[in-house]
Order: C-alpha cells, then structure tokens, then sequence
C-alpha cells in the first residue's frame, strides 16, 4: 500500500499497517521520536508499543523492512 518513506495520512493507511504489523517511524517535526509496530489508531491517536501519540502533532511514516 505506502511505500518505505511514505507517510500515513489516511485511517485506511494505519488501519493496513496496524493489520499487516507493517513498523511505523514517529516524528515531530523532522526529529525522530519512535519507531515499532502500531497496536491501535483512530482519528485522534496512535499507539505504538503502548504509548499514544497525537496524529495532529506527530508524523508517522512508514518503514517496512525494519
């Protein structure tokens, strides 16, 4: 679906990664924060590993292979 790089924007996006445990990096900005597998998302938030992050704050990309 998204390629490595690519970020999620759409609930269909962390939804396929979520359901593929497809790792995610999470950013603020252009800084690194995080990176694992998705465990739950929705319009709001993401969790990652049991920590939730502010889908309008953070930036999550996709980084299969990882």
């Amino acid at each position: 679906m998204l390629h490595q790089g690519e970020t999620l924007t759409l609930q269909r996006h962390f939804q396929y990664h979520i359901q593929n445990a497809i790792p995610v990096e999470v950013c603020r900005d252009t800084v690194h924060v995080d990176i694992g597998v998705l465990t739950a998302a929705d319009d709001s938030f993401a969790e990652l590993q049991g920590t939730l992050y502010n889908r309008k704050v953070f930036t999550f990309i996709s980084r299969p292979g990882y």
